[in-house]
């Protein structure tokens, strides 16, 4: 399994992320967020406000708490938000990242900031509002299909859609249409039963299934 990674040499000056730090310690991005928050875990911020830990502390910080280091770092799936709706945006982003089962989450409101956003952060699942100002979920599509055929998983959401929108935007690449408002449970189940791991769209990888 470790060869189809770029292998993160841990010692205690290793950076990591809010959710590679949630899957070493199986716990939420949310719970060690607050931990920052709450200085209990020492982390700093990015200029894009993400925050950032050494590895050294987060050996304190189990000793400390008595938690065990022996969660997968790779064990993480990207979700990038692409919705000008924020409170939809912003519901979905603190869900997912408040389950155990570890999301890193990207969210833009600006469907033209999706392009910068899929380069940068790699996503294993875009879910997309299929109709906004600019590019709509059916263009981004359309616009993504290389990362599409290399893997990116792609979930429509929208209050306004009809018949030919689901049928152009499942010809375009899409995996599925979810009706607003939100079916959260529906929307789980479509994220965990196709669920990857690892770098991004370019990867193809079910853990529970590899060596």
């Amino acid at each position: 399994m470790a060869d189809q990674y770029n292998e993160i040499e841990l010692n205690d000056d290793t950076v990591l992320s809010s959710s590679q730090v949630a899957a070493l310690l199986r716990v939420s991005v949310i719970t060690v967020e607050m931990w920052a928050r709450n200085n209990i875990l020492h982390g700093t911020k990015t200029s894009d406000g993400q925050f950032r830990y050494k590895y050294g502390d987060i050996v304190k910080h189990a000793e400390k708490h008595n938690i065990s280091l022996d969660g997968d770092l790779y064990r993480i799936t990207k979700v990038l938000i692409v919705d000008d709706d924020s409170f939809v945006a912003d519901f979905l982003k603190d869900f997912l990242e408040s389950r155990e089962v570890v999301y890193e989450v990207r969210r833009t409101g600006i469907s033209f900031m999706a392009d910068r956003l899929m380069r940068k952060f790699r996503p294993h699942v875009m879910i997309v509002d299929l109709r906004m100002p600019g590019m709509n979920g059916i263009e981004l599509c359309e616009t993504f299909s290389s990362q599409i055929n290399e893997g990116l998983r792609v979930i429509g959401i929208s209050g306004f859609w009809n018949e030919e929108d689901k049928e152009a935007f499942l010809n375009a690449g899409g995996e599925i249409c979810l009706n607003k408002p939100l079916d959260i449970k529906r929307l789980t189940q479509v994220l965990e039963d196709g669920r990857q791991f690892g770098e991004g769209y370019s990867l193809k990888v079910n853990l529970e299934e590899t060596d």
